[in-house]
């Protein structure tokens, strides 16, 4: 099926699905913010470094924080077998995650979710997504025809994973920040199949 738009549009679109809202949050200081916008615009997990020193500010204990970002490869490959092993046509020919490449952002995208969910942990937020990226982002699914359903699937088997992990270690308060930062999350991509109204 072909696009109504062209790939320059499609382009221009992912540059506003732009879905972490925290980077204007002025319950942070100025220096979390800023180490927050470089590592997001860097699409990169936080260092060790950076998470001892927002986790100054929240309250949230540094070291076990470190050790489930050390998992967040394994805990986005354990997701998306999960979802294969329900839904195996996904990535077979005529299936919505057919050919390789659509499997392959899907993937990717999980990643990301993760990566901006322990974003919110390590700054001690849980609502922490942007409205207009949202909105974006809901546009672009649209068009590239993602299919949302399956891609909440994995997100929830990563929120269930990634809390597994993170409550080996760390306390339970921010476990249940994690679990709230995902569910979050969850809720408002569930919108994307409805008329989604954002709370922030």
């Amino acid at each position: 099926m072909t696009s109504p738009l062209s790939s320059e549009q499609i382009r221009a679109l992912a540059q506003r699905a732009q879905i972490f809202g925290l980077l204007d949050r002025q319950s942070l200081n100025s220096d979390l913010r800023a180490t927050l916008a470089q590592a997001n615009d860097e699409t990169r997990l936080l260092t060790a470094e950076e998470i001892t020193a927002a986790c100054q500010h929240s309250g949230v204990k540094p070291a076990p924080l470190i050790q489930l970002q050390s998992q967040v490869p394994g805990l986005v490959d354990s997701a998306r077998e999960a979802l294969l092993a329900q839904q195996p046509d996904l990535v077979r020919p005529g299936g919505a995650l057919f050919p390789q490449e659509r499997a392959d952002a899907c993937w990717r995208d999980c990643f990301h979710f993760l990566r901006i969910s322990l974003y919110a942990v390590a700054a001690g937020e849980t609502r922490f997504t942007d409205p207009a990226g949202l909105d974006a982002m809901q546009e672009l699914y649209d068009v590239l025809k993602v299919p949302v359903p399956a891609l909440l699937v994995a997100l929830t088997q990563l929120r269930d994973l990634a809390c597994k992990a993170y409550s080996k270690d760390g306390p339970n308060q921010d476990v249940s920040l994690l679990e709230s930062a995902l569910d979050h999350l969850i809720k408002q991509m569930k919108g994307f199949q409805t008329d989604r109204k954002p709370f922030l």
